[in-house]
């Protein structure tokens, strides 16, 4: 299983570029290895080797004199954090054997090391555990059901949790709480049901404190007051540095910016590094003003605003994308001026193709053929090749397009675990032993590859519920769970003979897992189900690279049946089930990411968001259509129309100016988005190094 799980990753990684064995670094990055150290901004264009130049800065310090271990980068994922630890051991060979490191974390992470540290001061136990989406979806399903309600429409349940998830989570983005909400004054309905939403996260909050957990929201909020409310803890860490990386910091929120300035602002020496014009994750809370504003939330101890570096020179784009991309940069810039990106001056034109097409199909026909003619005539590997989507949506049908001409695929896409085949099918099972009243999941079992039933057998099934429920005197219509037919298979007169067979064995089966979940791990029942019912034997059946990616997610999901726990009482079937009902409401819930392992030399799919920071030599962004991308749909972030944003008088910084009303600040809105869009296509061209579709 590790094997596989490693072979998963490296499919993204074989789109990321490496440190170069023998780096020999332009002008601009000698200039930002040799600053001294003072707080800085380097403003890093797409594939200007920015994680290149920075490790280097880095190296540069240690061998001037600097400690490494008064070093700190401090990056958005683990997996960031993970390769700017590994090409800072590349890039100091002479560390290795002293065991010493520079510090490298991400933003949350360096928060939780301070609250493990200190926390106690705040509340905050050693050893608090930090809650994921899934967790934090089901204490705030227990929260709305703990109220009463008048302003909120309860008839649709996760659609009040999204808003209570989002209403917390903007409120910690901001360094507030739930009782920082006004109160409802009047007839305000939207004031009225934020102040019911706010009374939920007020709930939640305090069920957090009960059972000691924290969601990652609370590390940045919980860290600010500690170090704001305890000067000495602020002092006492910032002392233990001599100098910070911020990387990707166009990514951050207001509060982890206040975290930050707590720490080391004032004249510390402080680099951050990004790109304000990829500033693509402002939907889950990225501040564009937090970069453009460094240099005053940053300043030199003199208080003069802190230096900004340029990095120009890309080395990955030939020289028609990059003129593609700065047309998407103009229309962002408008009027005003800015640095377009230079390449290398031995880079190769590339190309530029633009095509139209009457219908989807048509679209991902043609790309599945133009694929297969790149590798078979000019001979381009499949993993030098990519397809970036705006949306998770549209991957489906140019991923059987792909298939159908038999073209290795691998798939990058967040949630989706329960809706592959074998998968669904397991969950299934669990479903139809918890729940004997949800005839969907039977349906599903009965129709599929191990029973192979048809829709004229379930009819059968169907036909013998109702004259029985209508002796009982109830509407026959309603009908029964399919499961009561199949415990009286017997009575049944007119179902074939081999679908009888099927049927009885299917029975089998049901009765042996229904005694098992009596007494078995939710783990052990499901390798009893994947064992007994031949499921295994299907996907051992299948091509290697089919079998192994069907392989590893069964995998995912064992793993996820063996390690979950509920927050309070023991892991049982019924809870379980429960969990994976919310953590499905959350697409994009890590839980559920899907893993794709088909061959190491296959065409990877994924969003634009995933994508990021990844590079390959082809690139295809498809669905360019109107309402797909750029995105023209959705709620705008106006507290005067939807009670789940934060007024804007309660914010660090608002999205538009808080003068604006009505229609005019729903304009600015609009502006916003569309902007936030032409910033997703600049980032999706920008990962092509010789051709873009």
């Amino acid at each position: 299983l590790q094997v596989c799980i490693a072979r998963t990753q490296s499919g993204l990684d074989r789109g990321r570029a490496r440190v170069p064995v023998s780096f020999v670094p332009t002008p601009e990055q000698q200039a930002i290895i040799d600053y001294p150290l003072l707080p800085l901004r380097v403003i890093a264009g797409a594939g200007t080797g920015k994680t290149t130049t920075i490790v280097h800065r880095l190296a540069h310090l240690v061998r001037k004199g600097l400690s490494p271990e008064r070093a700190i980068g401090i990056t958005f994922t683990n997996k960031a954090a993970e390769e700017l630890a590994a090409r800072l051991r590349e890039a100091l060979p002479e560390l290795a054997d002293s065991g010493r490191e520079v510090e490298v974390t991400t933003y949350h992470g360096f928060a939780y090391g301070i609250l493990q540290e200190f926390g106690a001061i705040v509340g905050v136990e050693r050893d608090t555990d930090i809650v994921g989406p899934g967790y934090v979806r089901q204490l705030f399903h227990e929260a709305i059901a703990a109220g009463s309600y008048e302003a909120l429409d309860l008839t649709w349940l996760p659609a009040r949790v999204d808003e209570a998830v989002d209403l917390s989570a903007q409120l910690a983005r901001n360094l507030r709480t739930s009782r920082d909400v006004p109160a409802a004054v009047g007839n305000d309905e939207i004031a009225g049901a934020r102040s019911e939403i706010a009374a939920i996260v007020e709930r939640y909050d305090q069920t957090k404190r009960d059972i000691g957990v924290l969601d990652y929201g609370d590390l940045i909020l919980l860290t600010h007051r500690l170090l704001t409310q305890h000067s000495e803890i602020a002092d006492r860490v910032r002392g233990r540095y001599a100098v910070a990386l911020l990387d990707e910091y166009q990514d951050t929120d207001p509060a982890q910016r206040e975290l930050l300035r707590a720490i080391f602002g004032g004249g510390f020496p402080v680099t951050a590094v990004g790109d304000a014009d990829q500033t693509i994750y402002e939907w889950r809370g990225a501040s564009t003003t937090n970069f453009d504003n460094f240099p005053t939330h940053f300043p030199a101890e003199n208080g003069d605003p802190a230096t900004t570096l340029p990095l120009t020179e890309n080395r990955r784009s030939g020289a028609s994308i990059l003129d593609a991309a700065h047309g998407v940069r103009s229309v962002l810039y408008g009027d005003e001026p800015f640095s377009p990106l230079r390449p290398v001056p031995e880079a190769p034109p590339g190309s530029v193709t633009a095509e139209y097409f009457r219908t989807a199909i048509d679209e991902a026909e043609w790309i599945a053929e133009e694929t297969l003619r790149l590798n078979t005539e000019e001979g381009m590997a499949w993993r030098d090749m990519a397809v970036i989507f705006r949306k998770n949506g549209d991957m489906a049908l140019i991923r059987d397009a792909l298939q159908a001409l038999d073209i290795p695929v691998e798939v990058g896409s967040l949630g989706g675990l329960l809706e592959l085949p074998d998968v669904a099918d397991l969950h299934a099972w669990l479903r139809t032993i918890e729940r004997p009243g949800d005839s969907i999941a039977l349906a599903r079992l009965l129709l599929g590859p191990i029973y192979r039933l048809g829709l004229r057998d379930i009819a059968s099934l169907s036909n013998w519920i109702k004259p029985n429920r209508a002796l009982l005197g109830e509407d026959p219509d309603l009908g029964w769970p399919l499961v009561e037919a199949i415990d009286q298979l017997e009575e049944i007169e007119d179902l074939r003979p081999d679908a009888m067979e099927r049927m009885l064995a299917f029975r089998a089966h049901y009765r042996r897992f229904l005694e098992l979940a009596q007494g078995s791990s939710l783990v052990d029942l499901c390798r009893h189900i994947l064992d007994e019912t031949g499921i295994w034997n299907e996907v051992e059946a299948r091509e290697t690279g089919a079998a192994l990616t069907a392989r590893v997610n069964l995998y995912r999901f064992l793993d996820l049946a063996e390690e979950w726990s509920p927050l309070r009482g023991r892991p049982t079937l019924p809870a379980f089930l429960s969990y994976l009902d919310l953590i499905a409401d959350d697409k994009s819930a890590a839980e559920l990411d899907t893993a794709n392992v088909g061959t190491e030399d296959a065409v990877v799919l994924l969003t634009i968001h995933r994508a990021k920071g990844l590079e390959w030599e082809t690139v295809f962004l498809p669905a360019l259509t109107d309402g797909v991308f750029p995105v023209n749909g959705g709620a705008l972030d106006d507290p005067d129309r939807l009670a789940r944003f934060v007024p804007y008088e309660l914010r660090l910084e608002a999205p538009v100016s808080m003068e604006l009303e009505g229609e005019e600040r729903r304009g600015a809105l609009r502006v916003v988005r569309d902007r936030q869009e032409w910033r997703t296509a600049y980032v999706g061209m920008t990962r092509a190094k010789s051709r873009l579709y």
